[in-house]
């Protein structure tokens, strides 16, 4: 196996970068090749990752002795399809066809591949509401000479019925940006870009993407796809066989409005004739993945949200430790640190864990009248072909603490659009999803799944900075569990159904009179309590995941 990875070394200096996008079933297929032990070096505690680097992983599981099952076999040469085009540049032979495109462009120095995208999907609701998204758009990638890769997505939606929300609170459904809105019915479109260029072993792009950072299954801590994403400049180095070092520098939207640049047209009377500018909001981050002993990948990294000002060329050094010049600016702006481990010691069976720092003081932790520990987990374990093959089971509990992502300077939080950049449960949250699922064929995989959400309420932000901390889980308390069936069928090539029958229970404290709500109603959901109440989803999907 290590015959591969060095076979492969020569070719990265003629490397091309295009980072898929981290829905992508691929990674969990290179997640279940990792615990099984068929591949080595895979390091994912930062996603988006490129084709290119995905189609190395694919050689490995292509040359390995290790016996794969029927349906991995199949697996393995759908992604060989998938990923044709890397595989070619890379310069490996044992690859038979290409998946279709609707159109395709090849030439000397380029090639750019087209597809159309559309989905359509009906949630009735266990809250005897509804909601119906329609879906179209295109999707478009390839390649510019030795050095320069691109991507391209744009989907339209259209939302309607008697449950409409942009911000999908209590819900790991990605949050979306209003185009246009009417009683019943929202518009909104999902667009993102990315233009890299490859020097020997830097990657360098410009980019609106979502990042995914750290460990999980259910929702992930550090950086997630909950938050509509931001244009960012990103640089990723692969620093060795067993080091990879990403950074970024993004542009968030911070909803805070500019008195100073806002303005009034003169002759357009009210909201029609306003312009108005919002606050500067960036974010910096950086994290180092490394695999100190094999079957073991642990990463390490920090990050800083700012604002109201130009970004600052502290925060632009990609190595810089941010919290130290935090301090050099007299502490005006908000620093995270976190953590992240990935274990796959034992044959089919990974167990991970994150850990999200927004706050902590050593000094304190064993005081409980002086606790303002403000830091989030999660802890999970993954295990594959437990009773028969093809099978995974998955366990995995988070718990964020009261403020976690929250800053006394508005334009400092860690949101965009208003939105967590992390876990979607938000601070003063639990969640435990347990599931069990089954592939008896490729295309085909259904389970049972459990899932147990608790979530508190969001005083002034006054209180944060005040001692003690109120406790985990301070009222109003919100609790939902749901358990039921879950699956995706693939009847054609990447034309996708998906479905969940699921029967849940709900219970609330929170009214729209409550302080939570009324400063916070992203991260709340009011409705009737309801218990043993029937909730099912169909989703048609061409093309996206």
């Amino acid at each position: 196996m290590y015959k591969v990875i060095l076979f492969l070394v020569p070719f990265i200096v003629y490397s091309q970068s295009v980072y898929l996008p981290a829905t992508h079933p691929v990674y969990k297929y290179l997640d279940k090749m990792e615990t099984k032990q068929v591949i080595v070096g895979y390091r994912d505690a930062v996603k988006p990752i490129s084709r290119e680097a995905i189609a190395r992983f694919i050689i490995q599981i292509d040359t390995t002795s290790l016996q794969l099952t029927e349906v991995e076999q199949e697996e393995q040469f759908y992604f060989k399809e998938e990923f044709f085009q890397e595989l070619e540049n890379i310069g490996y032979e044992n690859i038979i066809e290409e998946r279709w495109h609707l159109y395709q462009y090849k030439s000397d120095p380029g090639n750019f591949n087209i597809d159309l995208i559309g989905g359509y999907t009906y949630n009735a609701r266990a809250d005897k509401k509804n909601t119906k998204v329609i879906s179209n758009g295109l999707n478009a990638y390839g390649y510019l000479g030795k050095h320069i890769g691109t991507y391209f997505m744009f989907r339209d939606n259209t939302e309607s019925g008697s449950y409409v929300s942009a911000s999908k609170p209590i819900s790991s459904e990605p949050a979306q940006v209003i185009a246009r809105s009417l009683s019943g019915f929202i518009n909104y479109d999902v667009l993102d870009a990315q233009v890299n260029v490859d020097i020997d072993f830097i990657s360098l792009s410009v980019e609106k993407m979502p990042n995914v950072w750290g460990a999980g299954e259910a929702g992930n801590i550090i950086l997630s796809n909950k938050a509509p994403s931001y244009p960012q400049i990103k640089l990723h180095a692969r620093m060795g066989e067993n080091i990879d070092f990403t950074y970024l520098h993004g542009w968030l939207y911070s909803d805070i409005i500019d008195s100073l640049r806002s303005y009034q047209v003169p002759d357009v009377s009210g909201f029609a004739g306003f312009r108005r500018v919002n606050r500067q909001k960036y974010i910096a981050a950086h994290m180092i993945e490394f695999t100190p002993w094999d079957g073991v990948d642990l990463a390490i990294g920090e990050s800083e949200v700012y604002g109201s000002r130009s970004p600052e060329l502290l925060y632009l050094i990609p190595i810089m430790f941010f919290k130290a010049g935090e301090h050099w600016m007299n502490d005006t702006d908000n620093s995270q640190m976190f953590f992240s481990a990935d274990l796959n010691v034992v044959k089919n069976q990974n167990y991970y864990l994150s850990l999200f720092l927004d706050e902590f003081s050593t000094e304190d932790f064993a005081r409980a009248d002086r606790q303002r520990n403000q830091l989030g987990f999660t802890v999970g374990t993954k295990m594959y072909d437990l009773l028969f093959n093809d099978t995974k089971l998955n366990i995995e509990y988070t718990r964020m603490n009261p403020w976690v992502y929250n800053h006394r300077f508005s334009d400092a939080t860690f949101q965009s659009h208003r939105i967590n950049l992390g876990h979607w449960i938000g601070q003063n949250a639990d969640l435990l999803s347990i599931s069990i699922f089954h592939k008896p064929i490729r295309n085909l995989e259904v389970g049972l799944f459990f899932e147990s959400f608790r979530k508190g309420g969001k005083d002034s932000t006054y209180k944060q900075y005040r001692l003690p901390t109120p406790g985990f889980l301070y009222s109003p308390i919100t609790k939902k569990q749901t358990f039921g069936i879950v699956g995706t069928y693939e009847p054609m090539r990447d034309f996708i159904i998906d479905f969940k029958i699921l029967q849940s229970r709900f219970a609330t404290q929170v009214t729209t009179a409550d302080f939570s709500f009324r400063n916070n109603p992203n991260d709340y959901y009011i409705a009737p309590d309801y218990s043993k109440e029937w909730d099912i989803f169909v989703g048609l999907r061409y093309n996206f995941d």
